[in-house]
């Protein structure tokens, strides 16, 4: 608490606070300290975005705002993650997480919204975990995603949110990874692809010239060698009407 005016402004530990008003007590321990306006905003919203209930918007709201409060302590996703005793990877992979959920509603004038962890009837109705948002994330930012007009790159994004929402997350990283590789073929279509594929493991050995035809395919498309050998099989096998 800090005192202002005479009286006394509560700065962190609300919920704290009103477990003891609804428990009947009259009195509670408390640290008073004199304390400016900024900092006690500050120290407000760190303790505001380090809870555990905190949803993924909120706390990219927060962080931004602290940001902008004081740009030269938190200029960075470094700075942000020690304020909230977070890694920097999870700063980094909740706001672009965000950011991207945010500009594909806008665009795309969709409902896509991500949660830290949904129901399953959120999920159905397409709420995305965090996780996958940031796997949309990464579809996002692949060359081959960005080489589509604005437009239709957010309708695309947006369908795929849908699609992967329910999904579990090895099965919703491989929808991405195949979507990712040829962004411009319809989404249940590659759905069905993956769900195919996922169902015999083969090893093989491979052809150095295949396997460097390989490496430089899945590195343009910004995947990994094996998501693209399983659509190359998938489109000869297609091509040639063996299914």
């Amino acid at each position: 608490m800090r005192p202002v005016e005479g009286r006394y402004e509560l700065i962190v530990g609300s919920r704290r606070f009103e477990a003891a008003k609804r428990l009947g007590m009259k009195k509670v321990p408390v640290v008073v300290r004199p304390m400016p306006d900024e900092e006690a905003l500050i120290v407000s919203l760190v303790e505001n975005i380090q809870r555990r209930d905190i949803e993924p918007e909120e706390e990219y709201d927060a962080l931004m705002k602290l940001r902008k409060l004081n740009p030269v302590l938190y200029s960075g996703n470094d700075q942000l993650a020690r304020a909230i005793g977070k890694s920097r990877q999870y700063v980094e992979d909740h706001i672009a997480a965000v950011q991207t959920v945010r500009a594909i509603r806008k665009t795309a004038k969709s409902d896509i919204a991500v949660k830290q962890a949904p129901t399953r009837e959120e999920r159905k109705e397409g709420v995305l975990p965090i996780k996958h948002a940031t796997y949309l994330h990464r579809a996002e930012e692949a060359p081959t995603v960005q080489r589509l007009p604005e437009e239709k790159r957010a309708k695309k994004l947006s369908d795929l949110a849908e699609t992967i929402a329910e999904l579990p997350r090895p099965e919703a990283q491989k929808v991405v990874e195949h979507f990712v590789m040829a962004p411009q073929r319809p989404i249940e279509e590659i759905k069905r692809e993956t769900e195919t594929l996922r169902a015999v493991k083969i090893e093989v050995v491979l052809d150095p010239r295949v396997a460097d035809g390989l490496r430089k395919a899945a590195e343009e498309r910004a995947t990994t060698m094996e998501a693209m050998a399983s659509l190359a099989i998938h489109t000869w096998l297609r091509q040639n009407k063996y299914y």
